[in-house]
């Protein structure tokens, strides 16, 4: 992993692979691609967890990690303060800075959403990561692996706040099945997206391209938010599209099957009446204040 932060926003990315000079943040700033070089700086910090640890600590009192006083030369660079760290570190033990890479864009082209032609994706920031929404069906691009950090940011917040879960064991299903299978394409590479259920149990199909990234509708945002709430294990989509790959043409018999069965009418509208969110994006950044 090589990182680097945007000067302006400090978003992170990582550069390993990158063959451009220089790369684009969403939040406009063009910047080098080329990682800075490494410092050596006293440990301060666990990079297993981020809390602090003592000039003599060998194992992190919190989370019980081994604490690494003098890292390899292989390990990541703190794009903020130059650090090297240990290799798999999620944290740096110098600043504690989180460890948390976005795919690096080199190109400052909108994308171009996936259900609306002729409409343009438009960057936003959630929770310090970015993702891309259409202002027209308000349906939400996020990147690389980008929407399970941000499930996991929310699990976090929950964790910490000791958020109460919806009472009544499992989610309910609200949105229709559609009665027309749509197999959407990805916005970054044009070719045709899989559906996968959002977690495997949550009922939620999505559309993911195991190359590029996870599209999410805007009418799915109430079956998200209660899986997200009730589940209490981790539900990262599968990181391996050859994994997948061969599992595809069952898949779209599967769904074209389910679709000639007769669902009740999705209830458009109950969560917007209750708040004044309008789209997922609204949903997470709301989580993430």
């Amino acid at each position: 992993m090589k990182l680097v932060a945007c000067p302006g926003c400090h978003a992170q990315y990582d550069v390993a692979g990158i063959q451009t000079e220089t790369i684009v943040c969403p939040c406009g700033r063009t910047f080098s691609s080329r990682p800075p070089v490494a410092v050596d700086a006293a440990v301060t910090r666990c990079a297993a967890c981020g809390a602090l640890v003592g000039e003599t600590e060998t194992t992190c009192s919190y989370c019980r990690a081994e604490i690494e006083r003098k890292p390899a030369p292989a390990g990541p660079v703190c794009p903020e303060c130059y650090a090297r760290n240990p290799e798999r570190a999620r944290y740096c033990a110098v600043c504690g800075v989180a460890f948390r890479p976005q795919p690096a864009r080199t190109d400052a082209t909108p994308l171009g959403c996936p259900v609306c032609t002729g409409s343009r994706l438009v960057p936003r920031a959630i929770g310090g990561l970015w993702v891309d929404e259409c202002s027209r069906c308000l349906g939400l691009w996020a990147p690389g692996d980008t929407m399970d950090q941000l499930v996991e940011r929310i699990r976090e917040r929950r964790r910490k706040e000791a958020t109460p879960s919806n009472a009544g064991g499992r989610p309910t299903h609200r949105a229709a099945w559609q009665a027309q299978v749509t197999y959407r394409h990805c916005p970054a590479c044009g070719a045709a997206m899989q559906r996968r259920n959002f977690g495997n149990t949550s009922g939620v199909v999505v559309d993911w391209c195991g190359s590029h990234g996870t599209w999410l509708d805007a009418h799915e945002m109430e079956d998200i938010a209660s899986f997200v709430f009730t589940e209490p294990t981790s539900f990262a989509l599968p990181a391996d599209p050859n994994r997948v790959a061969a599992i595809a043409a069952a898949e779209r018999i599967l769904a074209e099957e389910r679709s000639r069965q007769k669902v009740e009418p999705y209830r458009e509208g109950e969560l917007l009446a209750r708040s004044a969110i309008k789209g997922i994006g609204d949903l997470l950044a709301r989580w993430l204040k």
